[in-house]
Parts: C-alpha cells; structure tokens; sequence
C-alpha cells in the first residue's frame, strides 16, 4: 500500500515543480534551513496531493491507457475512497506545515497550483479541449512565485521565470503525447496531438520552443552569470532537439525533444538558483556553467532514455564527432 501511495503522488512531477519552487527560494536570497525544508515538504506535499487527486479523478480512463494502466486505482489494488483521502490529507498536512513556517501569500501560491493542474486542467479541460495543456500549465509557474514569496516581496524575475514554466509547458507536454498519441486518442483526452495532425503538431511544440527561449533570454539582465551561462549553453541545444522535430517529426524525435526540455527547464532553475546565493567571478562562472549545462544534454543525448518502448533518437552527427574526437584527446592525454 506505501507504494501505491507514493505512486498516486507522481514523484518525478513533484520533484521538478520543487526544484522550480526551491530554485525560486534560492534565487530571492535564500532561506534558513529549518524553513527551507519546511518550504519543500508543503511544496512536496501540495504537488503530491493534487497528483492524487488527479488520479482519483481519472480512474475511468487510466485504465484505457498504457502509460496509466498500471497505476493503483487502474489496477484495482487501492481503493479510490483512499485514495481521495491520502490526496486531501497530504494537502491538508502541506497547507499546516506551509502556514507554520511560510508567509500566507507563498502558500496561497502554492494553493493556486493546485486549483490549477486539479480544477482547471484535470477536471475542467483535459477532456474537453486541446488548450487543457497551455492553460493548465499556470500549475507549474505558481510553485516559482510561491519559492520566491517564501524570501521577499513577489519581483519581475519571478514572474519572468514563472512565465518561462508556462510557455515551455506546451512544448514539453506535447512532445510526450506524440509518443502516447494512441492512448490520448483511446481515450478521449484532447490533447493536441490526439485532435489534429501531427504536421500541426510539429508547428506549435517549436513555436512553444521558440517561445520558452525567448522567455528564458528576458531573465538575463536580472539574473547573474551562472543563469547566463546555463542559457548560452542551453538554448541552442534546446533548440537542436526541437528543430530536429519540427523539421522531419517522428515519435524518436519528440521524446528526445520531451527529455531535453525536462533538462533545459532543470540546469535553468538551478543556474537562477545559484546566482541568488553565490558570488563569483562572472567569466569563471559562466564558463563553467556552459561547460556543465553541454556536458548534461550531450550526456542525455548519449544515453537515448525511451517513452513507451520508443528509444530517442541518436544525437545528431557533429555531437557525435565532438564526442568520438574528445575520447581520443583523453586517450592521448592519459597515454
């Protein structure tokens, strides 16, 4: 039962939404250890109660699915009164520790979020209308404004990044239905890729890419080096895998296209992070970001993860040839 309990809260989504809200934290000037953990336990608390909502809600049609069929209420193996009451419970548990510990305006933040991915995505659009995703994507910017409230009065670099969260959702989400666009289509959920074609599709996921970085590039003035660093690397990476979808499409193309946003938005937020709590040299820093924000897609474009038995699709040919030439350098070096 522990198990089937963690799974309803879906740890990977709550882990990117914290990292999000504590790279905020960070960002505003960093806060006091005992209220830093009280802060990602409401925020993990809060992201894992609305998953579980969320799959109470949609035990009707998790079972259609692949992706889903093996979730607890699909499979039978948890009840989904309990269910509803683990996910109502962990809310209540986030909202005490968060009231506790954070200022009212964080956790009301964070409340928005969960109005958000339970009331108007979940319940309201996912059934109804491909825009379930873009506007359902507000869940994942207000855990940036709750992070950032938890410090100091809301600024324009929350809302910057906030923004960022909201129009990369699309370009991320959609990318992941293509490769599940049978089990949307069975379903019944209008997603994009399951109510249009999929040259459409490949339209509006780089338009979403084109948006995110765009978004991202407004943050530069009010951010430091290490954010800068991260998105002179970032940013054109993020676009090779993009581009490479919109141009000849493929269900290996997007999930490499979904994989690389997941890191774009993560090596983003940590970048933002740093800078609010570190001082260093800018050159040295913004080297040294790049150098690691490369290392991370390359080494996730290497490694060719898979959705759906789909594998990504190889890194594109001079990612290969740097690589292969980089393997001799070391050898020479190392005799």
């Amino acid at each position: 039962m522990l198990r089937d309990l963690l799974s309803l809260t879906k740890p990977r989504i709550a882990a990117l939404l914290c990292l999000t809200g504590t790279g905020a934290t960070f960002a505003a000037g960093g806060l006091a250890p005992l209220r830093l953990a009280a802060f990602v336990l409401a925020g993990l608390g809060m992201a894992g109660g609305a998953a579980a909502c969320n799959c109470y809600y949609d035990r009707d049609i998790d079972p259609v699915m692949d992706r889903t069929a093996d979730r607890p209420l699909a499979r039978g193996t948890l009840a989904p009164r309990t269910a509803l009451a683990f996910g109502l419970g962990l809310l209540a548990a986030a909202t005490g520790v968060g009231l506790w510990a954070l200022p009212t305006e964080s956790v009301a933040y964070m409340w928005l979020g969960v109005a958000a991915y339970v009331g108007l995505y979940t319940v309201l659009l996912k059934r109804r209308h491909w825009l379930g995703v873009v506007l359902g994507g507000s869940a994942g910017s207000f855990p940036v404004l709750a992070g950032w409230t938890a410090v100091r009065p809301l600024a324009p670099a929350a809302v910057v990044m906030a923004t960022l969260v909201f129009v990369w959702t699309p370009a991320h989400a959609w990318a992941l239905a293509v490769a599940y666009r049978d089990d949307f289509v069975a379903a019944g959920v209008a997603t994009l890729p399951a109510v249009t074609s999929l040259e459409t599709v490949r339209r509006a996921v780089w338009a979403s890419a084109l948006g995110t970085v765009a978004v991202a590039a407004l943050l530069v003035p009010l951010a430091g080096p290490v954010y800068a660093g991260t998105l002179v690397a970032g940013a054109p990476l993020f676009l090779v895998a993009y581009r490479a979808y919109h141009r000849a499409g493929g269900a290996p193309r997007a999930v490499r296209a979904f994989f690389t946003s997941n890191t774009f938005l993560a090596v983003a937020f940590v970048g933002w992070g740093i800078d609010g709590v570190v001082a260093a040299e800018p050159v040295v820093a913004g080297a040294v970001a790049a150098t690691a924000t490369a290392t991370a897609f390359v080494g996730l474009w290497i490694a060719r993860p898979s959705l759906d038995g789909v594998r990504a699709s190889p890194p594109p040919a001079w990612v290969r040839r740097a690589v292969r030439a980089y393997d001799r350098l070391r050898v020479r070096v190392t005799g």
